[in-house]
């Protein structure tokens, strides 16, 4: 404790002070006690770490189309024109001639004969059979064309560009009729329609287009 004369320090527990002999009494005070738990330790603040923000998902490629569909994508559809249809049909009408002329003369008709024997009947009949099938069986073909059509490098497709069937192609055949009674207007309108098509064309939902070189 302290002296609260002098000041100075005593032994605890004295009754007078050694320096100046004053009594210590109540008035003397105790040392200081030093506080044993250790300083508080302030910590600085910390700076809020700042949130990072997510990258935004990159979306995925496309899916890369196979190379057929790309080429299939890119081709030009060329359609078969006036005069290259011209020139097919009378390719036709020949090879259509010839084969009629022999199953004619095969029957005993002539063939500048101009009653209507029954040789005659039959022989025409024949004739429209043999051009009904022509038409209709190759065009529905793998070639998807006649002779005359091959030649001239054009075929007959639906509006999808694929394969008719025979009964879509047995329809454009007999359509064509309708195209000869109007005075072949139907046949002239491949010269101006948008996609080069006939009447008969147009009534069987076909098109005539150049064949793949």
């Amino acid at each position: 404790m302290f002296c609260p004369q002098c000041g100075r320090e005593s032994q605890p527990g004295a009754t007078y002070c050694k320096n100046c002999g004053a009594a210590l009494g109540a008035g003397a005070t105790r040392a200081p006690v030093a506080d044993p738990s250790p300083p508080a330790v302030v910590t600085a603040p910390v700076a809020a770490t700042p949130t990072v923000a997510a990258a935004p998902m990159v979306a995925s490629a496309p899916t890369v189309a196979s190379a057929s569909a790309v080429a299939s994508a890119l081709a030009v559809v060329r359609y078969g024109g006036f005069w290259r249809r011209f020139m097919a049909f009378w390719v036709d009408a020949i090879l259509i001639g010839l084969a009629g002329a022999l199953v004619q003369v095969s029957l005993g008709a002539g063939l500048f004969e101009s009653d209507f024997s029954p040789q005659l009947v039959l022989s025409n009949f024949i004739s429209l059979v043999i051009g009904w099938l022509y038409s209709a069986l190759l065009e529905s073909g793998p070639r998807q064309a006649t002779l005359g059509q091959m030649i001239i490098g054009i075929q007959v497709t639906d509006l999808e560009h694929r394969r008719i069937s025979f009964a879509r192609a047995t329809g454009r055949h007999f359509a064509q009729i309708l195209s000869v009674v109007i005075l072949c207007i139907g046949y002239l309108m491949i010269a101006f329609t948008e996609k080069k098509q006939g009447l008969h064309d147009m009534l069987a939902g076909c098109l005539v287009v150049r064949a793949a070189e």
